[in-house]
């Protein structure tokens, strides 16, 4: 963002009018205002960025004891781990996209 004084280098003499010194706080104002609103969403990504990885965690955690337990038991059939890492690839291309977070 540029600065008043970049805005008005070719008549600087325009930032004496009183209209011009308004104009110059409010527009420092809406500034100050959309570096908050930045900052702001990019801690509400990091919020949606936890939550991902405590699902990707989670989920992880459930396919290995799932496994483990087919091994031990025969109850059931082993996990396909190729399957599984496929659909959490998916899952996280979609919740990224979803949550308009940029990898």
């Amino acid at each position: 963002m540029k600065t008043p004084s970049e805005i008005f280098k070719n008549n600087p003499e325009l930032l004496e009018n009183d209209l011009v010194k308004e104009l110059v706080s409010e527009y420092e104002e809406v500034c100050d205002a959309l570096i908050d609103l930045q900052q702001i969403s990019e801690m509400n990504k990091e919020k949606y960025l936890k939550i991902l990885l405590r699902e990707i965690r989670e989920s992880i955690a459930m396919e290995l004891n799932r496994d483990l337990e087919a091994e031990r038991f025969g109850e059931s059939e082993r996990v396909n781990f190729k399957t599984a890492v496929e659909n959490l690839q998916n899952y996280i291309a979609d919740y990224c996209r979803d949550h308009k977070i940029y990898l």
